[in-house]
């Protein structure tokens, strides 16, 4: 009877070795599938009642989170450099095993003011389940470690900079990509445009621009994904022949999404002489 015992603590102790090494395989390949772009690995690993949780607290069934990859792929405007996760560890249990490790992500834009790489790090925990002979994934949740404020600070001060230029060249693809697609514009007057009208407002021919500029600007960084700028904003130049010369107050909100910052609300003000 020990015997058996012992032989049965063997095998098992066998097939949990080889249950990890098989987890540790499919949890490799998933980063390179990311980085790939191989939607069909993942349409191939991810469970029928797969649930993805983001750093956010936002939760995503399989459909949804495979239409999210979806759409990063098929983004040519983000370049994914580099998937990794570091440190993994599994433990099984029967027929359900569990993977921590620590991830990291770095990507970069390829247009203009956002080629810089930027790196993500955080925890990631998956949850795996053997269901006729095959380990599926079942669930993930992803933390995000904080971000550098220094380093995050400058990357807004530069986005900041690029729309300052946008509105020296009437540049409507800068606006485009800087303005979110739930942007909204409140004027000293109380008046606000949404993303469409601030933009044709800005490239509108009637209005000419012989300086454009800001001082004293801050940024307070709040969280990994939002930060408030404030500071003056000073133009001057002729709107439909009509010459102005302008100072005013700003506060500008912008928000991290899909690996650039946007402009998600911006209020002025007047400073009267």
């Amino acid at each position: 009877m020990i015997m058996v015992i012992a032989i049965a603590a063997i095998v098992a102790a066998a097939q949990a070795n080889v249950d990890q090494q098989e987890i540790l395989k499919i949890h490799e390949a998933l980063d390179k599938a990311f980085i790939s772009k191989d939607i069909a690995y993942f349409e191939n690993v991810l469970a029928a009642d797969y649930v993805y949780s983001d750093p956010q607290g936002k939760s995503l069934s399989r459909a949804e989170n495979l239409a999210q990859f979806k759409k990063e792929f098929a983004d040519t405007s983000m370049k994914l450099i580099s998937s990794s996760t570091e440190n993994p560890k599994v433990k099984v249990s029967g027929n359900m095993a569990l993977v921590t490790a620590d991830w990291n992500f770095t990507g970069a834009r390829t247009t203009p003011f956002e080629t810089e790489p930027h790196t993500d790090r955080g925890r990631y925990t998956g949850v795996y389940e053997k269901s006729n002979g095959k380990w599926m994934l079942v669930a993930e949740h992803f933390s995000e470690a904080p971000h550098d404020r220094k380093l995050m600070e400058q990357e807004v001060i530069k986005a900041s900079e690029a729309y300052t230029e946008a509105l020296r060249k009437r540049d409507k693809a800068g606006f485009e990509r800087l303005l979110a697609d739930d942007y909204m514009f409140t004027s000293e007057d109380g008046k606000t445009r949404n993303r469409s009208e601030d933009i044709a407002h800005m490239t509108a021919g009637d209005t000419t621009f012989e300086s454009v500029g800001t001082a004293d600007r801050k940024v307070r960084v709040i969280g990994n994904s939002a930060a408030v700028e404030t500071g003056i904003w000073k133009a001057k130049g002729t709107n439909k022949g009509k010459a102005f010369d302008e100072t005013g107050r700003y506060t500008t909100t912008w928000a991290w999404r899909s690996g650039r910052w946007q402009i998600v609300s911006d209020h002025t003000s007047l400073i009267t002489q």
